[in-house]
């Protein structure tokens, strides 16, 4: 990890190497800033003529957006913090409250999103499209509800805005790890005739990313009271059953160490249209559409452990954390033949596995804006939206019951937990077929809106204006599940291998490297640079054949369940995973209605104290009814079985019933904000308003899920019994206009919440049947074992309190070549209370996502034909989960990303530009409440583009 000192130091060095332009343009003989000088000018209006507290981004120019990535953008903006998926940014966090508590529009609309949640994923769209984009953090009534962190607005060009104009550019794309270059390519092209009566603007970008991902993950910590064996190989009898001992209460063990090299191709195209007529002054009809397709191609290759009771010569460290032991293998067991039935052997896994996502999304809509009078003015404005999401993701393991016993060891507090002493990795002739599981999950969101617009303008004294109107919203959610649960007479699908008893035809396995994998880290030296893997298709093709699924050797095989998994095979023949093509689970399905019925009322003010004191106001509420429908099925669960031979989680389910639940409740939203300017240059405003974050439509699912092994079993889903909160908001801010392009502000905000929804962990006993033979049992025992149930529950109130600082200049006054330089400076401190149990795990932790410090640095350049730009995002170390895997929290340590663009004008509408993205390297380092509790170790490296860019 590198410290936060360098990435500073090397921040303001290329500011000073990295020179950028503002171009000017005449456009019916109005002149046009454009470039960064242009984009600073555009948000400062914003900001400074906003009846509440927005930040906001502009377009440098027509399909010149300053990131390529959207979240990479909003990031620059005080208070607001990203989370990124393979190297790009995917969520945001809005004053420490994180994506499922920000409100995402486009052009005001709601928009339809393929993830789980509410939260919008911002890597499903390009940059290109976007002319605006505005952060709003405190409310007005007219705004609507949904998003107590805040509300984001993506603003798309409009052509009667734009006029004629168009912009086209292409380039290479160039990811460090994995090595390899793809292309990007987007135009933009803006018609309106002279009266500027009809316009037409159609915007395309498609990009292909060739990526890689390297990480190393534990999975947790779990509670282990089970066996330990003090080895003693000098003994000529062996060790017994009186060798064996007991971990001592609330000891933790990581669950497994997983190496993991995901290669990825990630393919983006994003298709927008606009048209608008305006054929008279008071009357403007706009119809847009919007497309969008994130297509990633995912195959990670991992090498693994899985740690189970026993474990050999265990170290516990002060916090009861083993941080050393061994498992035993093969030559461990024969040397003890006497406690052999007790041990549940090492293994070394070879993992074929994907994180494939295929997000689409289509949204238009229809906006009629009419001045009925001089002082009336209504809109009328209808959308549709549509995301899907889908991913099929085989897990196949095929693995080794390892030869020699490995030592495991955690990290220390910067690296990563090590396996060593490992034997056989690319041993051919001990491979074994073992789990598998091919999961697909298919997301549908449809969102239906509706909403009437009414401004008033009376001017009557004090009273400026009356804003009303209403919205009705209309969005369903549906989560399909799709996997190998489904029972057989030989047990569930996924498990027809477990136990390493099978072998197969090794001819499908290669070597595989981790060549250069986690360069750098501590711990990463220890992984094996060679490896065995396979093509998913030979690896299903050997699972599915027929000697294989009637192998003698197989656990639970009988010519009952052979005959139905080659049934299966023979019925699934059109597909890649036979018998393993994913069956739908009903029990982990759900569908989601919900509708929002809301009307408001505003009104704006405004005046002179004293003649010399300008001040404006508006006040008002929202007023909104919420009906909620939670559809799906009921599945008992009639048996929890381990798996003979292995730890493998058996479910036997019961026949389904349908099952439905529905809730209603009103909400009162109140807003007030006030804006008072002492002097032509200066601002202070105030707000009060109370805004509400609603469950997400997949935590109201009815679903139930289990999974896991039956030494630490998992389950979760949906909870349709939430309900929304309110949270109850208070702001204050001084802003500070010293030139166009120029302004210090300072922010503080504070926010008082109660029944708060947080995803939490909590044990829930249910009785496992252990089968005889299994740990030497003479014969079937039943025992109550805690599941971990993690889903959405309410509960929590607390507080937070936060202070933004920002400063941007460009030193104009400067003579020379030094007039084009200017910088962007801003700070984000956030602080929480959270009344938790003090019995909780979570006890003293505050809410998920909240940032403490987070610092943005950026300088520029821009005169004549050179333009750039670098900027440093400094996010301090934060907790992710309070709870997360067992019942522990899930913290991140710190981050910084250093990025910088450059172009080069060559004429005066082409030129050339170079962007970075991460050129540093930084990777993330997630643990659990102390430092040397590793959970994911993952780095995405470098991105480069080189490319070039024409506009007329």
């Amino acid at each position: 990890m590198r410290t936060l000192k360098s990435v500073l130091m090397g921040a303001a060095a290329l500011g000073v190497l990295i020179p950028t332009t503002a171009n000017a343009q005449d456009v019916d003989d109005e002149i046009v800033v454009t470039g960064i000088r242009g984009s600073l000018k555009n948000s400062i209006d914003i900001k400074r003529n906003a009846d509440s507290v927005v930040d906001s981004i502009s377009a440098e120019d027509v399909g010149k957006f300053p990131d390529t990535n959207l979240a990479e953008s909003l990031q620059r903006i005080t208070g607001v913090a990203i989370d990124r998926s393979g190297g790009e940014g995917q969520f945001v966090t809005v004053r420490g409250l994180g994506p499922e508590f920000v409100g995402v529009f486009i052009n005001g609309r709601t928009i339809a999103t393929d993830n789980p949640g509410r939260e919008f994923s911002f890597d499903v769209l390009s940059s290109n499209i976007t002319s605006r984009l505005d952060v709003l953090k405190t409310p007005t009534p007219d705004r609507q509800s949904g998003g107590i962190g805040g509300q984001v607005n993506i603003i798309t060009a409009r052509p009667l805005d734009t006029g004629t104009k168009f912009s086209v550019s292409a380039a290479g794309i160039y990811d460090t790890l994995r090595d390899g270059l793809g292309p990007q390519a987007d135009a933009v092209a803006s018609w309106a005739n002279d009266s500027k009566t009809f316009g037409v603007l159609v915007g395309v970008a498609y990009s292909d990313r060739r990526a890689q991902e390297d990480s190393s993950f534990t999975n947790g910590f779990a509670l282990r009271t089970g066996d330990t064996i003090v080895d003693a190989p000098e003994s000529s009898s062996g060790l017994t059953a009186d060798d064996l001992g007991e971990l001592p209460e609330g000891a933790r063990v990581q669950q497994q160490v997983v190496h993991s090299r995901d290669v990825q191709d990630r393919q983006r195209l994003t298709i927008n249209a606009t048209a608008q007529i305006a054929p008279s002054d008071n009357f403007t009809f706009t119809l847009d559409g919007l497309y969008t397709r994130f297509d990633i191609e995912s195959n990670a290759t991992q090498f693994s452990g899985f740690f189970s009771p026993p474990f050999i010569d265990p170290v516990l460290d002060a916090n009861n954390t083993v941080v050393s032991f061994s498992r035993p293998g093969v030559t461990f067991q024969d040397r003890n033949p006497l406690i052999a039935p007790q041990v549940g052997l090492s293994q070394n896994d070879n993992v074929l596995t994907s994180n494939n996502r295929l997000a689409e999304t289509i949204a238009f809509g229809g906006n009629f804006d009419l001045d009925v009078t001089e002082t009336l003015n209504l809109k009328l404005d209808a959308s549709y939206s549509k995301a899907t999401g889908d991913g099929t993701n085989p897990f196949v393991v095929l693995g080794a019951l390892a030869p020699e016993s490995p030592l495991i060891q955690l990290s220390n507090d910067d690296g990563i937990s090590t396996i060593t002493n490992i034997v056989g990795a690319t041993d051919r002739s001990i491979q074994r077929l073992h789990f598998v599981n091919v999961n697909r999950t298919d997301i549908d969101d449809e969102v239906f809106e509706i909403r009437f617009d009414g401004d008033w303008n009376i001017e009557r004294g004090a009273l400026q204006a009356i804003g009303f109107g209403g919205i009705v919203t209309d969005r369903s959610k549906t989560q399909n599940v799709f996997d190998n649960f489904s029972p057989t007479q030989g047990g569930s699908i996924f498990c027809a291998f477990c136990g390493y008893t099978v072998a197969f035809d090794t001819s499908i396995l290669s070597e595989f490297s981790f060549d250069g994998f986690l360069e750098g880290v501590p711990g990463a030296e220890t992984v094996p640079p060679q490896t065995l893997t396979a093509s998913i298709e030979d690896a299903f093709r050997v699972l599915n054949d027929t000697a294989n699924i009637t192998n003698p050797a197989r656990l639970g095989s009988s010519p009952e369940s052979n005959a139905d998994l080659i049934a299966r095979r023979d019925a699934n023949a059109d597909s890649v995973f036979g018998f393993y093509e994913p069956d739908f689970n009903p029990g982990a399905s759900f569908e989601v209605d919900e509708t929002v019925y809301a009307a408001y009322f505003n009104s704006q003010w405004g005046g002179d104290f004293g003649g010399s004191l300008p001040w404006s106001a508006n006040a008002g509420f929202r007023v909104a009814i919420t009906e909620t429908t939670s559809r799906g099925v009921d599945q008992p669960v009639l048996q929890f079985r381990e798996s003979p031979g292995d730890t493998q989680l058996l479910i036997d389910f019961g026949p389904t019933s349908p099952v439905q639940v529905d809730n209603r409740y009103i909400s009162f939203l109140p807003s007030f904000n006030v804006k008072v300017e002492p002097t032509d240059n200066t601002i202070v405003r105030f707000a009060f308003s109370e805004t509400l974050t609603r469950p997400t439509l997949t935590e109201l699912g009815v679903a139930n899920t289990f999974g896991g092994r039956s030494n630490a079993p998992i389950s979760g889903g949906g909870n349709p019994f939430l309900e929304a909160f309110e949270s109850t908001n208070y702001d204050v801010a001084f802003e500070y206009y010293f030139s166009e392009t120029g302004a210090f502000t300072v922010t503080g905000f504070h926010k008082e919440f109660e029944n708060f929804i947080e995803l939490s962990t909590l044990p829930i006993d249910r009785p496992i049947v252990f089968p005889a033979g299994n740990g030497g049992r003479m014969e079937d025992e039943t025992t109550l074992v805690p599941f971990q149930d993690t889903r959405s529950r309410n509960g929590e109130t607390g507080s937070l309190t936060g202070l933004e600082v920002a400063f941007q200049t460009q030193f104009t006054s400067l003579p020379g070549i030094w007039s084009g330089f200017g910088t962007q400076l801003n700070y984000t401190y956030v602080t929480s209370e959270v009344d938790r149990d003090l019995n909780s795990p979570t006890a003293g932790l505050g809410f998920n996502g909240l940032t403490p410090h987070t610092i943005n640095i950026v300088g520029f350049y821009e005169k004549g034909p050179l333009s750039a730009r670098v900027a440093y995002n400094y996010r301090d170390e934060f907790l992710v989960l309070a709870q997360s895997d067992f019942s522990e929290p899930r913290e991140r340590e710190a981050f910084g990303q250093l990025d910088f663009a450059a172009s080069y004008a060559i004429r005066e509408n082409f030129q050339f530009f170079v962007e970075g993205i991460n050129v540093l390297g930084a990777d993330t380092r997630d643990f659990s409440r102390f430092r040397n509790r590793l959970l994911t170790y993952s780095n995405t490296g470098s991105r480069y583009l080189f490319g070039v860019r024409a506009s007329f």
